[in-house]
């Protein structure tokens, strides 16, 4: 599927509404999602990302932010990310020109690592090689169960913030930092998602919140994950345990723990292959 570009009569429209609700995720597309999923060691182009990252530390996600920057992520929860509350974490990584992705980032990743561990696409690093099977593997792993935790927790696997809050009806996501080092925050309107607790199929909407109950209302590691519905005045999240992986929308903004980071997103654009 290309990158969908709207229409000339269409584009003021867009503009309008982003303006209007700031809804960044009404926006992410496909960036060559065939490419990806093709069996070739380099399938798609480096990025030259707006900050200077390292490139075999970050993966493409396949698909765009606003304004047509291609979003990579970290593999893992970033170092020194943990010990802060859900605001302090976002001025934590937007102060490194990084940003906390939102559930539609994060899930759009957790897709990808699955598919990969099923030999269906490669994932890519940012500097456009192959992430080797035996990283595939790890990351599988780490998302999925109590594999490893990135701060020294021996009862947990993955646990990241994700850029989400819920309030009225709204989702919430920060888009920056202000010059009072302020939080810059955008709401739109909550889309349909699942209202209750219960493991959950790997159908999300375009905010990335689970759909469907899963057949199985018991864990099936890589088949499905646990869903916390959005709850007000709550924070979004994930993390995999010994019971295995869960994305919960009920989360206390004002919590701390030492197992407790994020993953980092980056953004560029693609250098063309020479």
């Amino acid at each position: 599927m290309p990158i969908i570009i709207p229409k000339k009569n269409e584009t003021a429209k867009w503009v309008r509404e982003f303006k209007a609700d700031g809804n960044v995720d009404r926006y992410l597309t496909p960036q060559n999602p065939t490419d990806v999923s093709q069996n070739s060691q380099t399938t798609i182009s480096p990025l030259v990302t707006q900050i200077s990252i390292d490139t075999r530390k970050y993966i493409q996600l396949g698909i765009n932010r606003l304004g047509g920057n291609a979003v990579a992520i970290s593999p893992y929860e970033i170092a020194e990310s943990n010990n802060m509350n859900y605001e302090n974490t976002h001025k934590f990584v937007l102060k490194q020109g990084l940003y906390m992705p939102t559930p539609k980032i994060f899930m759009t990743h957790f897709v990808n690592v699955l598919e990969a561990k099923k030999g269906r696409k490669n994932l890519v690093y940012a500097d456009g090689t192959k992430v080797p099977d035996v990283e595939v593997e790890e990351m599988y792993q780490h998302l999925t169960k109590n594999h490893k935790n990135m701060f020294g927790r021996n009862d947990a696997g993955v646990w990241t913030w994700l850029n989400a809050e819920f309030r009225l009806g709204q989702i919430i996501t920060v888009k920056g930092l202000g010059q009072n080092g302020d939080l810059i925050k955008a709401s739109a309107s909550l889309e349909n998602c699942l209202n209750e607790d219960a493991y959950v199929s790997l159908d999300f909407n375009n905010q990335g919140l689970s759909t469907t109950k899963s057949a199985d209302q018991s864990y099936r590691q890589g088949e499905n994950i646990r869903f916390w519905y959005p709850r007000e005045g709550c924070v979004a999240g994930f993390d995999a345990i010994s019971d295995g992986a869960g994305l919960y929308c009920n989360g206390n903004p004002s919590d701390t723990d030492g197992g407790l980071g994020v993953f980092a997103c980056a953004e560029g654009t693609a250098r063309a292959k020479k």
